[in-house]
């Protein structure tokens, strides 16, 4: 789905070619610590005492479990458990 116009995202290719290639890391990485910052809100809000290493495994699945087969993801999860 999208639901913004042709005019529209012909002017944000615009703003964001008028940008530095520093200017865009930069925006890169801003939204990427921000959507690892809701992401630990979210794991804190629903489980407040999870232990780090839960934290860990628990991080891993909501970004990465998808990425990786169902037996390979396990054995990371564990491995993300067992550490201190």
């Amino acid at each position: 789905m999208n639901d913004t116009s042709s005019a529209i995202q012909r002017k944000m290719l615009e703003m964001m070619q008028e940008k530095s290639e520093v200017e865009r890391l930069f925006m890169g990485a801003s939204m990427f610590d921000t959507a690892r910052s809701i992401t630990r809100a979210a794991i804190l809000e629903a489980k407040p005492d999870i232990s780090p290493a839960e934290f860990r495994a628990e991080f891993f699945q909501r970004w990465y479990g998808e990425d990786f087969e169902p037996c390979k993801s396990k054995k990371i999860i564990a491995a993300l458990l067992q550490k201190p």
